[in-house]
Order: structure tokens, then C-alpha cells, then sequence
């Protein structure tokens, strides 16, 4: 005999929505064949359910771990409209699956648990389902798949209306199987290898995409923005008011946030301004509003559009002195309704509410055909581990500006210098192939006095020129990670200039 009856196998954990698709099938002559579950939701709907130990006529085993995963459910899948596997199919009295509705347990969530332990996450880790998932995309051409609710209607009303969906169609949602099952099992691979020492042979960049970007880096690029962690800041931000945020934005952003991260159980108060993945602004104070126009002082013309950040829910007297200038972006773990009016009036201004606390601990950079790894530069140095060099003292002030440049510097593009006084970030030069080019820039930008001010530096000095040409301008500290091979010319320059070297033993360079 030859099955003409159009069955689909719906075995879904995220429940919602599943129910209208369901019925549309069965009121249009399809068979719906279900486990557990889903078979039970779908019933109590009112729905006829076929399930599938009445197929293969073996009962769940093993507290559920194995329902589906039976010739009688996966030949169906993988059968072509072919003769010979349609008459297969007619040996055993089993009609072709047509449609797979599946999505998987949840360890994505489960994730947001991990403290319970490994058996509880080992409990979570999907097999039936994402077996069934890749076996209809592999068979895409006669088998139809479907794994993300914003597809159930728009796929089922194009199966009772025209009775099939055009092959591009199929090869686009087999497409989307294969990368949610990648995604999946990224989850895990990574799960189970977290706090290793080793770097693992293989590495899944996965993400969820949470929105479409107007463009990238520039307006001939394509954007958007993929989340892999739930709790990603970038997953639970709110944009209280203004334009969608753009690439750029999002970079500058995430930067923000990682320098607030270090700034957030400080009781004084932080602003940072960033502009094209660099500080140009940043500054300590007793009060939000002091800190504010600190770091607006340091570098105003810099300012200009950019990102501003706080490490405290903003308040009325800042938004007050904030609302006269240009920025795209304001960035804070809060905000007060007075604030909230007084900026709200900037049409175009996006103010973006963000928790801090997050931690990131890889780092992935693309390069042609691949990427390349590392841990993310988490590390830092406490001023106690630094190694004085010279025979001058700091003063008390001098050491919070050494702290304070040094949790900044981390976050220059390379080679990365910045300068330092009374609190305020004065002077940043970036991303120069020469580091005493770097010292100049910053030198030259500084708007304020440079008299006794810390100057501080991403990596070692390979010559003494950079310690001669800011001693020259009054700077009395010089903060450095050492390792050079000129290391005492370094010194003994600095012992001449009569100023302070401290050596901190590590290396920030950003690439």
C-alpha cells in the first residue's frame, strides 16, 4: 500500500504557540505524532495526538532518555519521495514524516543554575531531539523542519494552502536547524569545558541573533548582533529613549561597560567618555556631576559625540550639566525620572540602562577562513605589586592616579599611552607604530597643566626618549610593565629627571 496521509512529529520543550499550528494540521487531514509531553499539552487542547511508542511499539525507557530514537521515527525522517524508499517505507506500514516540529531541552537556561551541578546540567543535555532535528535537515529536500516558534504559522499556513513549501524555503530552515543544533551543542562543548587550562581543539562561535543592525562599521557593510550568553549586559540592557543602537555603538558600549565593571563598587563617583573604542574622558569625584565635568575637561573637542558612562544611577544635576553637549550614547546601571525628563528632550540621544557585573573571560578575533582565541584581559595588577624603580616617593594623591590610569590604560588601543592628575584622565595617545609618538599626542592634547601629573604606559619603553620628553613637562611618575632590554637606560634616565618609575609586570597591550 502506498501512505498519502501527510504526518508531522511535534515534540517541542518551549510549549508556547505550538498549540494553533497543531490544530491548523489535524483540522487539514494531518497526523500529528508527539512524545510525552507535548503529546499530553496538545491532547489537553483537544487535540488528536498519535504518539509515538504506539508507532514503534516500545514503551519511554529509561526515565525518558529514549523515546524517539527508533528506526520506526527516523526512517519517516529520512526517507526520500523515492520508489524504493517509499516502498520501504510500505514494507513496515509507516507513512513518510513530512513536517518536524522540534525544539530542545533546556540547557541554555540551565545554564543560569550551573551551581546545582553536573548532574543536573548532564540532565538537561538534549539527544532525541537534536537527532531528529539533523536528520530532517539532512533530507530537507522531502522532510520539512522547523525549530523556532517565529516559523510555526507562517510554515504551517504555507503547507495547508499550497500543500509544499518551494526547495529554498526548505534549504533555509534546514540551514537554521543545523546552526540552532551548532549553537546548542556549543553550549555544552563549552560548559564542559570551562576553567580547563587548555585552550580545546575546537571551538564553536556561536550566538543567537537579537537584532538586525541598520549596517556595520560602515554603511556598505551588513550588522547585527548575536548574544551566546543570556546573561550578557547586551541581552538584558533596556534602551530607555532615542535611535536604535548602531555597530559602533555597540563596540563603544561594551567597552564602557567593561571600564564601569571595574569602577562599580567604588562609593566615588566615575564618568567615562569613550570615543572610536578609546577614553578620551574619565575622572573620580565625591559627586556624580564633579566626575562628569572632569572628564569632560580632559579632552572637550574629543567629546564631541561620544559615549559617556557612569558607575552610579545618573541624577538630575548631572543630566543638567550634560544636556548643553553633543553625545550619542549615555550608559549607566540607572536612572532618576528627573534625569530621565531632562534628557529624554535630546530626540535622537539613546540612554541605555545596563546591570554591571558581568564578566567575560574569552576573547575572539576573526581572521581570513578562522579566528583567534585567548582569555579575555581580566587580569590587574594592585599598585602594592608594583616595583618603584627610582628613589622618589609617591604622594597620596600621585598613587590614585597612578591606580586610576592604570585600570584605564588596559583600554587604549596600542601603543597606548595616557596621562593622569588630581583624579582626571588630562592626555591619551593611541595607537601609534611608535611609543614615544604616543607620549607626544598625549602630551600635546592635554588641556590642562601636566605638572605632576602620572603618565602611564601599556607596555615597556624600548628607549629612554619617552621619560626625557614628558620629565620635560613637568610629569613626575611613569608607570610601565619593564622587560625591556634598555630597561636601565630606562631608569637611570628616570633617575636623572629626578621623577618616580614603577615597574608593574604586566602588559596590556590592545590590538
Amino acid at each position: 500500500m502506498t501512505m498519502t496521509k501527510k504526518r508531522a512529529l511535534i515534540s517541542v520543550y518551549y510549549k508556547d504557540g505550538i498549540d494553533g499550528p497543531a490544530k491548523k494540521l489535524s483540522d487539514n487531514g494531518w497526523e500529528i505524532l508527539s512524545t510525552g509531553g507535548t503529546a499530553r499539552f496538545l491532547k489537553e487542547k483537544n487535540i488528536p495526538v498519535l504518539e509515538v511508542s504506539d508507532i514503534t511499539k516500545f514503551p519511554e525507557i529509561l526515565d525518558g532518555r529514549v523515546k524517539t530514537l527508533h528506526p520506526l521515527v527516523f526512517g519517516p525522517i529520512l526517507a526520500k519521495k523515492t520508489p524504493d524508499h517509499l516502498a520501504q517505507l510500505d514494507e513496515f506500514s509507516i507513512p513518510k514524516i513530512d513536517l518536524v516540529m522540534v525544539n530542545f531541552y533546556p540547557f541554555e537556561d540551565a545554564l543560569q543554575q550551573k551551581e546545582k551541578g553536573l548532574d543536573f546540567m548532564v540532565e538537561n543535555i538534549d539527544i532525541g531531539g537534536p537527532s531528529m532535528v539533523r536528520a530532517a535537515s539532512k533530507n530537507f529536500k522531502y522532510t520539512v523542519v522547523v525549530v523556532e516558534q517565529e516559523d510555526y504559522n507562517r510554515i504551517t499556513d504555507q503547507l495547508i494552502e499550497k500543500g509544499d513549501i518551494d526547495l529554498e524555503e526548505r534549504k533555509a530552515l534546514a540551514a537554521k536547524a543545523f546552526s540552532y543544533t551548532s549553537f546548542y551543542d556549543s553550549l555544552i562543548g563549552n560548559y564542559l569545558h570551562e576553567g580547563k587550562p587548555e585552550n580545546p581543539n575546537y571551538i564553536t562561535a556561536a550566538g543567537r541573533k537579537t537584532q538586525d543592525l541598520r549596517y556595520g562599521e560602515n554603511p556598505h557593510q551588513r550588522g547585527a548582533l548575536y548574544i551566546r550568553d543570556k546573561n550578557s549586559p547586551l541581552n538584558r540592557f533596556e534602551k530607555l529613549h532615542g535611535k536604535e543602537l548602531s555597530f559602533n555603538n555597540i563596540l563603544d558600549l561594551s567597552m564602557v561597560f567593561d571600564v564601569l565593571n571595574l569602577f562599580q563598587t567604588h562609593t566615588d563617583h566615575f564618568s567615562i567618555i569613550v570615543k572610536h573604542q578609546n577614553p578620551c574622558g574619565a575622572a573620580t569625584a565625591i559627586s556624580q556631576q564633579t566626575a562628569f565635568s572632569k572628564a569632560f575637561s580632559g579632552d572637550p573637542k574629543s567629546a564631541f559625540g561620544g559615549i559617556v558612562g557612569f558607575n552610579h544611577p545618573l541624577t538630575k544635576e548631572t543630566a543638567e550639566e550634560m544636556k548643553k553637549i553633543f553625545f550619542e550614547v549615555i550608559i549607566a546601571p540607572d536612572f532618576t525620572p528627573e534625569a530621565l525628563e531632562i534628557l529624554q528632550k535630546k530626540k535622537d540621544l539613546r540612554i541605555v540602562r545596563i546591570p554591571l557585573g558581568y564578566i567575560e573571560n574569552s576573547d575572539i578575533k576573526t581572521v581570513p577562513g578562522g579566528f583567534v582565541y585567548q582569555d579575555r584581559d581580566n587580569a590587574l595588577k594592585e599598585y602594592k605589586e608594583f616595583e618603584l624603580k627610582t628613589s622618589r616617593i609617591l604622594t597620596p594623591q600621585e598613587i590614585k592616579d597612578v591606580e586610576l590610569g592604570w585600570k584605564l590604560v588596559k583600554f587604549v588601543k596600542s601603543n597606548g599611552i595616557l596621562i593622569v592628575k588630581d583624579g582626571i584622565l588630562i592626555g591619551v595617545g593611541a595607537g601609534q607604530m611608535s611609543r614615544v609618538d604616543s607620549v607626544e599626542i598625549a602630551l600635546r592634547k592635554s588641556q590642562l597643566p601636566l605638572e605632576g601629573a602620572v603618565l602611564v604606559s601599556d607596555a615597556y619603553f624600548p628607549f629612554a626618549d619617552s621619560i626625557e620628553a614628558a620629565a620635560k613637562h613637568g610629569i613626575t611618575v611613569f608607570v610601565e610593565p619593564g622587560g625591556s632590554i634598555r630597561d636601565d637606560e630606562v631608569i637611570q634616565k628616570a633617575k636623572e629627571c629626578g621623577v618616580s618609575l614603577l615597574f608593574t609586570g604586566m602588559r596590556h597591550f590592545r590590538h
